[in-house]
């Protein structure tokens, strides 16, 4: 009889060891069918190209104006360089370049191209912008920069948004056809100069932030200690696993 009880306590072992495994294993795969869609969307490499943002505006260029380039470098991980920048125009008479001090000046009406380049670990990097010069112009405009969404993935990610300097800061209103994805596992949007890593960007919304994430419709946000010409991308993300749902190229307007 002892026997039996013996052989008895042991099927029960057993059996509560194996039920345990299951649960274990019915336990991943609802994890791993809840997250399958954002994992396969992971991004292996988070190079971009090495590239040169001209932050002056040349929306309003009348002769006679005169401005010192104002532009960043960065490398191809996102992050800001010091470099020094080499400055030519393509028409002189119509934009006069002073490649020392790195001035530009607008001479006569016109269109001409400038261009501005440097070299980094070897590899030369340039930038072109037209201007067009006016002879008579009117009231300086404040610097304005849009963008618009796209989705990276399967997840809901789009809309315009426009960008506007306000003190201490930059306001950046987002029209009516804005969508974030309310399913979408630990949402967070960041404004990056990297649009593939969430590493060195400043994270601007996220779940469970006390204010709340707006999913859908027009909104405005204050970002405060941060200038209109510091960031280059605005990107959505699935924060736990670190995948890319959206991005927005930040452009001036």
């Amino acid at each position: 009889m002892s026997g039996l009880l013996a052989i008895n306590d042991e099927l029960i072992n057993n059996l509560n060891f194996i039920t345990m495994r299951i649960g274990n294993i019915v336990l991943v795969f609802i994890l791993l069918f809840g997250f399958s869609s954002c994992i396969k969307e992971d991004i292996v490499n988070d190079e971009i190209e090495e590239n040169i943002r001209i932050n002056n505006s040349f929306s309003n260029f009348i002769i006679g104006n005169e401005v010192v380039l104002d532009a960043f470098f960065f490398d191809n991980l996102g992050i800001k360089q010091t470099v020094v920048f080499n400055l030519a125009s393509n028409n002189s008479p119509i934009i006069e370049v002073d490649n020392a001090n790195k001035k530009i000046t607008a001479k006569s009406k016109g269109t001409a191209t400038i261009t501005v380049s440097t070299t980094y670990q070897n590899k030369l990097v340039e930038k072109s912008v037209a201007i067009t010069v006016n002879d008579v112009g009117s009231t300086p405009t404040a610097i304005v920069k849009k963008g618009t969404l796209v989705k990276t993935s399967s997840y809901a990610s789009a809309g315009d948004f426009e960008i506007t300097e306000i003190s201490g800061g930059i306001r950046i209103s987002f029209a009516s056809n804005y969508v974030a994805d309310s399913t979408l596992p630990g949402f967070a949007m960041f404004l990056s100069n990297n649009p593939n890593t969430m590493v060195g960007a400043k994270k601007i919304d996220a779940q469970g932030d006390a204010d709340g994430v707006v999913y859908k419709g027009a909104f405005t946000m204050d970002i405060m200690g941060v200038g209109i010409n510091d960031y280059g991308y605005l990107t959505h993300w699935c924060e736990p696993f670190k995948i890319k749902v959206g991005e927005a190229e930040i452009k001036t307007k």
